[in-house]
């Protein structure tokens, strides 16, 4: 065969060859890389959820150890205030009277000072409390006079119904976590 009858090979219908540019893989590496952002930005989103998860589960612990600490401050109050009890501007061992300035004692307290708080279980005999940072700390402040009659909202400066004596129990529990804490506060009447 010479070499003027050799055909050169085509593909069909005709169309030569095109030498390929690489488009493909820059089409394919842009694609990749918008991938990979959509799922790094996924993992991140799944990260703060679960992140705002812990906090909402720690903030609980916290309002409950606080609600514990009520109750516990409402129970010291029943078994252990008396008409002997001494409470002053001190707040000496978390027995406070209730100042005449308008920031309320509680707000200007020292929770850490074991002086001028109560610890949760220290005059009740309460079991501690389990997966907390702090066990809980109240303070119970005497009342001047407070009426709580059916239908009527609670208000200072009015005698109490029935010769009960009023107290407001501040309560401040904890979180698994320090930084986690809640503030509860409860009137309560002894009569």
């Amino acid at each position: 065969m010479s070499l003027a009858h050799q055909k050169q090979w085509r593909p069909l219908g005709g169309a030569r060859p095109h030498t390929q540019r690489g488009m493909v893989l820059v089409v394919s590496l842009v694609i990749l890389t918008v991938l990979t952002l959509l799922g790094v930005g996924a993992m991140q989103m799944d990260a703060i959820e679960e992140h705002m998860a812990g906090n909402m589960s720690d903030l609980n612990v916290a309002f409950q150890a606080a609600e514990s600490g009520l109750r516990d401050g409402e129970l010291d109050v029943l078994k252990n205030i008396g008409p002997a009890t001494v409470f002053d501007s001190s707040c000496t061992n978390g027995l406070c009277t209730v100042n005449d300035t308008s920031t309320p004692t509680w707000k200007t307290l020292d929770w850490s000072n074991t002086g001028v708080t109560r610890a949760y279980g220290q005059y009740t005999g309460a079991t501690p409390l389990s997966n907390v940072a702090a066990q809980p700390r109240y303070i119970i402040e005497k009342l001047p006079t407070l009426a709580a009659t059916t239908g009527e909202s609670v208000a200072v400066g009015i005698k109490p119904s029935g010769n009960g004596e009023a107290f407001r129990i501040t309560a401040l529990g904890y979180g698994g976590r320090p930084e986690s804490k809640v503030m509860l506060q409860s009137i309560f009447v002894k009569r």
